[in-house]
């Protein structure tokens, strides 16, 4: 029976200490105490039970060996020994009784509480990953995860673009989790989403990547929220294809300032292309250099020269390097954006301020630290005026080097805008839009800044990569072409597009007219009203 109880009491304590185990990181719970103060009674128990019999044992005058002294008589061991074992073993008895009940009614909030304690960690473990200190996804869909944009070069054209990045404090509105896990995993080809799973030869583990989505998951944005979200989002659409024409002329202003730098380029070179060496060949030369100078360029000085202020650069040298700056201002000049009255940006090439350097052999703080705003060191200087020698000379020299390379590419871009300016393809006749679609002008253009806002990033070529690049209204991109009356085709009323729509299709499941899920098309219904993709399915019908 001893045994028995020592048994109980291990059982006791494992169940104690499983407890606390569960409630790792949030405490121990009330029952798990009720069951550490069970297990210490029982063991005060049977440390009392085994002192008593070493007393009695000590209290014999000579005790005989076990093996030759009398056995207890039955009397004894049926009443006063049975009944002290049957005593403790109700009294433990009375004790599980007591706290199993409290245990049990405890434990399902200690679960709840451990449960939000993880889901805690991993949300923030995940707004870490997401944030520009982790996996970077900030950079592109912005430090709130309200939209961005990232640099991109646009197929089609070759011209570096701002690529329009999508909001992700929605996303879960329009995508299910599984869908989400599976972009960020093997991201979108084409466009400046890596695949950033070590499935898709990224590097998030499945951990990173399910911590990454309960943090989006703790930051989207209220279903009210996201419905008055629509409003903003067409008035931008609506906006881009006013601007359309002025984004082009930009970007060929931009484009022309960039083949106009490369055909100066060997000009330039010709001009500066030795300056780094002659700034070395200052800072060691016998004569124009100091030990300190040659220390900048990593050797020594044979022959120091003449430093009237003792900056560490001689009376020559800060002269030569002043006529160095000088001259490198105003060839390795910089273009410069300015905006005219109708929003066009214009660039113009200005001396390069950061060469305006001086040396003056007399003082030797001639110059500002452009960081700190405080007097500079002229040696200091002087290695600033090598390091930007050194790199701005590098890209000048390529430049020189690949120049037909260059403005083959330069010049194909330029092409592919002035043909984009002259064709338009982004406007939109708001009237005829109208009267094919049947509904009010205004209605036809909310139609179309619907259209834009929700749809054109996977159903019209070059949409995100801005107004000049446009393919045409549902010309197909990551999603099908919606021309020549493919969407009537695909759903043989405008009921069954519109639940289409609203829902979204999944992977593997069949969809309108043989038409077979990926899980690509995204549910709107949850974020727009059916009024609106009434509308969104009226504008695609008509194209």
């Amino acid at each position: 029976m001893i045994s028995t109880g020592i048994h109980l009491a291990a059982l006791v304590l494992a169940t104690g200490e499983d407890a606390g185990v569960v409630s790792s990181g949030s405490g121990l719970g009330v029952g798990a105490l009720a069951l550490m103060a069970v297990v210490v009674l029982l063991l005060g128990w049977m440390a009392y039970l085994y002192i008593n019999s070493r007393r009695s044992a000590a209290a014999a005058q000579d005790p005989a060996p076990p093996n030759l002294s009398p056995p207890a008589s039955d009397d004894e061991l049926e009443n006063r020994k049975l009944t002290r074992v049957l005593r403790a073993a109700l009294f433990g008895s009375a004790l599980l009784a007591i706290a199993l009940p409290w245990y049990a009614i405890n434990e399902p909030d200690r679960q709840d509480t451990a449960a939000e304690s993880i889901l805690e960690e991993d949300v923030e473990a995940g707004a870490h990953w997401f944030s520009v200190d982790g996996f970077a996804c900030a950079q592109c869909h912005g430090p709130t995860a309200g939209g961005g944009a990232a640099p991109f070069t646009e197929a089609r054209s070759g011209v570096d673009v701002s690529w329009a990045v999508p909001s992700l404090d929605d996303v879960l509105f329009r995508y299910s989790e599984e869908e989400v896990k599976f972009w960020i995993v093997f991201g979108r080809d084409g466009t400046p989403m890596p695949a950033n799973g070590l499935e898709g030869g990224g590097a998030m583990t499945v951990q990173e990547v399910d911590q990454t989505i309960e943090y989006l998951k703790s930051i989207q944005l209220s279903q009210v929220d996201a419905f008055a979200k629509s409003e903003s989002t067409v008035d931008l659409a609506l906006k881009a294809i006013e601007g359309g024409e002025a984004r082009a002329r930009s970007l060929i202003n931009l484009q022309q300032a960039d083949i106009d730098a490369v055909n100066a380029a060997p000009d330039k070179l010709a001009v500066t292309g030795s300056f780094a060496d002659d700034v070395k060949d200052l800072l060691q030369a016998p004569g124009t250099c100091t030990a300190a100078s040659a220390k900048l360029v990593d050797t020594t000085c044979e022959d120091p020269g003449e430093d009237s202020d003792r900056d560490g650069l001689t009376d020559d040298a800060e002269k030569a390097l002043t006529e160095i700056a000088s001259v490198s201002m105003e060839t390795l000049v910089v273009p410069v954006a300015s905006q005219n009255d109708e929003g066009i940006t214009e660039y113009s090439f200005e001396a390069n301020e950061q060469y305006a350097l001086r040396y003056d052999p007399f003082v030797a703080f001639t110059n500002i630290d452009p960081d700190s705003r405080n007097p500079a060191p002229d040696l200091d200087m002087a290695a600033v005026l090598l390091e930007h020698l050194e790199t701005d000379l590098l890209l000048v020299g390529v430049t020189a080097d690949r120049q037909d390379q260059f403005l083959e590419g330069l010049n194909s871009g330029m092409a592919f805008l002035e043909q984009s300016l002259a064709d338009q393809l982004w406007n939109i006749d708001y009237a005829t839009v109208a009267t094919n679609m049947d509904v009010s002008e205004a209605d036809a253009q909310r139609g179309v800044g619907l259209f834009n806002s929700y749809c054109a990033r996977c159903h019209t070529g070059g949409y995100s990569a801005g107004a000049p690049f446009e393919q045409g209204a549902g010309t197909g991109a990551w999603g099908p072409s919606l021309l020549d009356g493919r969407a009537e085709g695909q759903f043989p009323t405008i009921d069954d597009q519109v639940a289409f729509v609203m829902t979204g299709s999944d992977n593997g499941e069949r969809y309108g007219v043989n038409g077979l899920g990926t899980g690509r098309m995204p549910g709107f219904g949850q974020v727009l009203s059916v009024s609106d993709i009434e509308l969104i399915v009226k504008y695609e019908r008509t194209l």
